[in-house]
């Protein structure tokens, strides 16, 4: 039954592979690969599959390495507040951008933070991507241009619960990124479970 349905997925990553070329429009392809991963991430990080997102930060779309420079140069106006807004299952950073108003820029000019998107592959299981947030977390504090004075997490939807399971992680690593964190945002969370 394994070599059936894993083969049977592979042909439909075949079968894709045309509509996941680079060529295509940015925001129509990574809603496919944000989709493909919602639902067969698991399977494609386990398999070392290259359609597999791996989890960073990105501004505009742009990934900014969690390096010293790197920060310092995406984010010349960065203040001493972040937001970090982390999208639900089969979403990705970019839709947080709807008819060209982008709703986590809004709200951090609004509060004075300086807004960080999270891409991750929302098909794993909650408890991997949220040990690898804390640790992203972590670095993103010790590499910020500026000494980080507060820190807001904002989850949609399956991106609430990745923000929790990052907080317990963090906080059982001893990590210095939970004590800066003055808010937990939460759209839409199945706090108490979901049908899927």
């Amino acid at each position: 039954v394994t070599r059936v349905v894993g083969g049977s997925i592979d042909a439909l990553l075949r079968l894709l592979e045309p509509e996941l070329r680079p060529g295509r429009s940015v925001p129509e392809r990574e809603a496919l690969l944000a989709a493909l991963n919602g639902v067969l991430g698991d399977y494609l990080a386990a398999t070392g599959n290259p359609l597999a997102t791996t989890m960073v930060f990105r501004r505009e779309g742009q990934i900014v390495p969690l390096e010293p420079d790197a920060l310092a140069q995406r984010l010349p106006n960065a203040g001493h507040q972040a937001l970090v807004l982390i999208h639900g299952l089969c979403m990705n950073d970019l839709q947080w951008t709807s008819q060209g108003h982008n709703h986590g820029s809004f709200l951090a000019q609004r509060l004075g933070l300086t807004p960080m998107e999270l891409l991750y592959n929302s098909g794993l299981h909650i408890s991997i991507n949220g040990r690898a947030l804390a640790g992203q977390l972590e670095r993103l504090v010790d590499f910020w241009p500026h000494r980080l004075d507060r820190l807001v997490l904002l989850g949609h939807s399956m991106g609430g619960l990745l923000a929790r399971s990052a907080v317990h992680h963090g906080q059982q690593a001893g990590h210095r990124w939970p004590a800066l964190l003055s808010d937990l945002l939460f759209l839409g969370t199945p706090h108490h479970g979901a049908p899927l």
